[in-house]
């Protein structure tokens, strides 16, 4: 499977060939050149359309699943089959995008694995959480931690357990209802997964992108675009971060009960 990891700073030996390579290329094509290499590298994950960097502020009575359909997937990365490209964390620790192209044996792979250890990751605004009961849409009421670290790309589908793939994320935007596939997160995640395997031989095309404002830690939302390879899913899904009942700090990850 080839997968691509988040970019990290070289070593002096990666730095020492880094700049012999720069010499040589110099001498050959001429500074800009060798320049525009450095400076233009690829995938280019923080270019997101329009749709995919803003967020809508969540509706109770609108969207008691805690997602809406926006339209269409936006498909702006070429992956070979079995790829996933993870943005990595920001200069704020702010876990970016992710994007793969999924097969059915990652997701089989990703779903009889066991689930590493992620208690000491903390997704940034982690550090606030505590017990709560939350109502939930379909007359039940969930007792636990409001917040969750929630996968952007889920371990059934291949997912990492790892902060580049985390973000602090309400219950509700992690699992919706808490009954498989009714919202949050769970939505996309249950469609890409029966799509799959209901098509062994193709992919699915499948984008996370969270969207923060300003500099705040935790994501408003976030946007997901899922594309089957034969067309027949075809969907952009905004999910909320947010919890009926509270009210959240985004910037700090602290809330209040209301």
């Amino acid at each position: 499977m080839a997968r691509r990891r988040p970019k990290t700073q070289p070593g002096f030996k990666g730095i020492a060939g880094l700049l012999a390579a720069l010499f040589v290329t110099v001498l050959f094509f001429g500074l800009s050149g060798a320049l525009q290499g450095i400076i233009d590298p690829q995938p280019q994950l923080e270019r997101l359309s329009e749709r995919q960097a803003t967020y809508t502020a969540w509706d109770a009575e609108k969207y008691p699943d805690y997602y809406r359909v926006i339209g269409t997937a936006v498909v702006d990365v070429e992956l070979e089959p079995g790829e996933v490209v993870y943005e990595g964390l920001d200069s704020l620790g702010r876990t970016g995008r992710v994007v793969a192209n999924v097969t059915l044996d990652m997701a089989r792979e990703g779903s009889e694995r066991e689930r590493e250890d992620i208690s000491d990751i903390h997704p940034s605004g982690w550090g606030h959480n505590r017990e709560v009961d939350i109502e939930m849409p379909h007359g039940k009421t969930y007792h636990g931690a409001l917040f969750n670290r929630s996968h952007l790309l889920a371990k059934s589908l291949g997912g990492d357990d790892a902060a580049y793939n985390l973000v602090t994320g309400t219950r509700p935007q992690n699992v919706g209802d808490n009954r498989g596939q009714d919202g949050g997160m769970a939505y996309t995640e249950g469609i890409a997964r029966d799509w799959l395997y209901d098509n062994p031989k193709g992919t699915i095309y499948y984008s996370a992108a969270p969207v923060y404002e300003g500099d705040e830690l935790l994501p408003r939302s976030v946007i997901v675009d899922v594309r089957s390879s034969d067309g027949s899913v075809d969907q952009e899904v905004e999910v909320f971060n947010a919890a009926l009942g509270f009210e959240i700090d985004y910037a700090t990850g602290e809330f209040v009960e209301l």
